[in-house]
């Protein structure tokens, strides 16, 4: 029987939800196909509305929850199932973190076919709301006004809001202040369409444990006069907001930033510390959003590490230098890598501010220059890496496997991708010891882990 004979678009059927796929859907079984459907909790009989179907899975919508489970709990943003950033609202905490510790077991399991690992349960949060220290807003012109908020999940249609539940109380306070004063001055807002308008996105950063402020206008190249009055009068409506710039973004492109920065009133950078490291951050700067839940993923890449003292550690994506500081306290050496030039200059910055000597920092994109350095012979004692989303290129993951350090230490804020590189690096002598999950991202499906991987000896391509 064809796929297409299961199920067909606009067919009702009643379904048990027996867990969640890494977009943070529901998934259950009709007649052994799988169909998946947002805004469920595994255990829940559900009345189904199929909106399509695919040659493996069919994606469907709830009709009717026919029988409830005791983890369904109210969501607290009116907004919640059209925004879509956060999919696991109307979940209990505590069902969001197995969840999550399951996704993780699952990846390994299945993509990267990686089985007598240990993954710890998921390291949550006392308090899992309002801990977004960074708010990106979209801009668009609704009914005559300008809106912040937030594309529907898949598409660029805005939902209106600056009153995210996941942000910070302070940072939704200033967004709204924003957004009156943008409308005041009756600005333009930029369209991809026609390449003309101003506003293109709006950028709020808190220091979590400064409590001061950036707040960055992105605009086209248009002309701003209004630029520095807004500014001062932001920074006078509130005070802790201490830095106010312009980013000038000419790409036709979605690209958030543009390569011009202009600083409209204020300082160019704010603090926040980790432990008793400060950092300067920037407009561009990569800095965790989650303060709170930064220490805990570094103290246990620090014991993943195991440094004596005397090590030499490659710290591979190292942003502003954020983990390659801690690193330095107990190696005898770390090099950061990172590709961002503003970001190494901002790591380099960060480690003068804190009188850190035994650290260096070199911009390139890490599948050039780490085959560069196997080559050359060189061979860390510890390498640690934390990519982006889609992981490691190839390149990049071979010359870590060619300069076999002892230890590897993986963070990764992708399950799949992650296991996709462990699997690549379990065939080259790695062996993964242990990963811990940790929730920087709660109300989301998204999981950060941290992974120890031994060196086995083995050399085998």
């Amino acid at each position: 029987m064809s796929r297409e004979m299961v199920v067909n678009p606009g067919d009702q059927i009643e379904l048990r939800i027996d867990s969640v796929n890494h977009q943070g859907e529901g998934v259950g079984r009709y007649r052994g196909l799988a169909v998946f459907v947002p805004f469920t909790v595994p255990g829940e009989e559900i009345l189904a509305k199929i909106n399509s179907v695919k040659k493996n899975f069919a994606q469907g919508e709830i009709v009717q929850v026919l029988s409830l489970s005791e983890k369904r709990i109210e969501p607290r943003c009116p907004v919640f199932e059209t925004c879509g950033g956060s999919k696991f609202q109307h979940m209990d905490y505590g069902l969001q973190l197995e969840l999550k510790k399951q996704l993780v077991e699952d990846s390994l399991k299945r993509i990267g076919r990686i089985t007598g690992v240990e993954v710890r349960p998921v390291i949550g949060m006392e308090n899992p709301w309002g801990y977004r220290n960074k708010a990106q807003f979209q801009v668009d012109m609704i009914d005559g006004k300008i809106k912040l908020g937030f594309f529907e999940e898949g598409t660029h249609v805005l939902v209106p809001t600056t009153d995210c539940h996941l942000l910070d109380e302070q940072v939704r306070g200033i967004a709204a202040v924003t957004e009156g004063l943008l409308n005041k001055f009756k600005l333009s807002v930029y369209s991809l369409e026609t390449g003309k308008g101003l506003l293109r996105h709006v950028i709020i950063r808190k220091g979590w444990f400064t409590s001061k402020v950036m707040v960055v206008l992105v605009t086209s190249g248009e002309k701003f006069p209004e630029a520095f009055t807004i500014a001062r009068e932001l920074r006078a409506k509130v005070p802790v907001v201490v830095s106010v710039v312009r980013n000038i973004n000419q790409n036709p492109a979605r690209q958030v930033f543009g390569r011009e920065t202009q600083l409209l009133s204020g300082q160019a950078t704010i603090t926040d510390h980790i432990g008793k490291y400060v950092f300067a951050i920037s407009p561009e700067s990569f800095f965790q959003v989650n303060s709170q839940q930064i220490e805990i993923l570094y103290a246990k890449a620090l014991e993943y590490a195991a440094l004596t003292g005397e090590e030499t550690v490659l710290d591979v994506y190292c942003g502003i230098g954020t983990i390659s500081l801690f690193l330095a306290e107990r190696a005898g050496r770390v090099i950061g890598y990172e590709e961002s030039v503003q970001a190494v200059h901002d790591a380099g910055a960060n480690a003068r501010i804190n009188k850190v000597t035994n650290v260096e920092f070199v911009s390139g994109r890490a599948e050039e220059r780490l085959p560069r350095l196997a080559e050359q012979g060189f061979r860390p004692d510890v390498i640690v890496v934390d990519p982006p989303r889609q992981g490691i290129d190839k390149k990049a993951l071979q010359a870590i496997a060619d300069m076999q350090p002892k230890r590897m230490v993986y963070i990764s804020c992708d399950p799949g991708t992650l296991a996709r590189d462990l699997q690549f690096l379990s065939h080259r002598g790695y062996r993964a010891v242990e990963v811990q999950p940790v929730d920087m991202f709660p109300q989301t499906s998204h999981v950060e882990s941290i992974v120890l991987m031994t060196n086995s000896g083995l050399k085998g391509k």
